[in-house]
């Protein structure tokens, strides 16, 4: 993938998944040829909040097999406080309109994957592992999964009948559920721990494993996993949370630069040390930037550098062929001269 398209999508449907979670099915309005997914890619949605454009992140949970080329579905928990889920939880209605950016993400499963897998899931981190348990559910592909989501109380727990309805099917897949504050009959009570997944899948030290949800359940499961001699590349995990700003060198000797944008003509300087996507930004009434991290991890404010030096700081937001390109992630580069971008 290379720039950053983004087409329309209009909302065909809404369902509530428990209390605080809800997914979103989206058609696209135009041709759909450069927009398949794979299963536990992310979209980036543009969406227009009282006048001001905002963009966030989310995995697809749907699955490309099943949903077809132009339809997809994105699974949202509410977080108070923050607009984006606050406006798609409350006020996004069937028949409305976004923004959707091509898919990204290289956390795959491989195209001709036999090897026994072990999801590890925290909370709506499930989403990725799910839409991968879809996808080979729904082309018939026998795979031995085991599937083990963690949340607070059983109204947590998201897909359960789903996943249970995998699970009598002849396709390998074997859920399990466990809660930290209660319990039912399907859930058990239990955190994260080599015990539970001692009892729970007694080879999960050989298996490949895919983990997704919060930054310290992730670092919890890669440390369990590679201290009982787990193989570090057969550990798989894809964050929800951002990290932090990458660091900018900046030499002392550096001077305001100018930005130009080569579409409109317009210039801006750009003090020693600032963004570009922020020089940007400080434009009186100029454009804005795509954008929804911040922090070199989602690839939304990728554009072309057709002139100048900029330090590109990232955080794997951005491939090696794109930099050869010309690409650059303007939330984390640094002009080191005058620069010109494609916008």
């Amino acid at each position: 993938m290379t720039g950053n398209a983004f087409t329309d999508a209009t909302c065909i449907g809404i369902a509530s998944e428990n209390w605080n979670v809800k997914t979103f099915q989206f058609s696209l309005t135009q041709s759909p040829a450069t927009f398949g997914f794979k299963a536990g890619q992310y979209v980036t949605l543009g969406l227009d909040i009282d006048g001001e454009k905002m963009y966030r992140c989310y995995t697809v949970s749907s699955a490309p097999q099943a949903r077809g080329d132009s339809l997809f579905e994105v699974t949202v928990k509410h977080s108070p406080g923050g607009p984006v889920s606050t406006w798609l939880h409350n006020r996004l209605t069937v028949g409305a309109k976004l923004e959707v950016s091509r898919p990204a993400g290289d956390f795959v499963l491989p195209e001709d994957n036999h090897d026994p897998l072990l999801f590890v899931a925290g909370g709506v981190g499930i989403t990725p592992l799910m839409s991968m348990a879809r996808a080979i559910n729904a082309c018939g592909q026998h795979t031995d999964i085991q599937f083990l989501q963690f949340a607070r109380t059983p109204d947590d727990i998201l897909f359960r009948d789903e996943l249970f309805a995998m699970s009598r099917s002849s396709h390998g897949i074997t859920p399990h559920f466990y809660t930290s504050r209660a319990r039912d009959a399907e859930c058990a009570a239990g955190r994260l721990s080599i015990d539970v997944l001692d009892r729970a899948v007694p080879d999960w030290k050989a298996r490949h494993v895919y983990c997704c949800g919060p930054e310290s359940f992730m670092s919890t499961m890669r440390s369990l996993f590679l201290e009982s001699g787990g193989t570090p590349s057969s550990f798989h995990q894809e964050s929800f949370e951002l990290p932090e700003q990458p660091v900018m060198h900046v030499p002392a000797s550096l001077g305001t630069s100018s930005i130009r944008l080569s579409q409109s003509g317009l210039a801006v300087n750009c003090a020693p040390g600032s963004t570009i996507l922020d020089a940007v930004h400080a434009m009186p009434n100029g454009p804005r930037i795509p954008n929804a991290c911040r922090s070199g991890i989602c690839g939304t404010c990728k554009l072309r550098k057709l002139e100048g030096q900029v330090e590109m700081n990232h955080n794997g937001g951005i491939t090696d062929d794109e930099i050869e390109e010309g690409y650059i992630l303007t939330c984390c580069s640094i002009a080191m001269s005058d620069v010109t971008i494609d916008y």
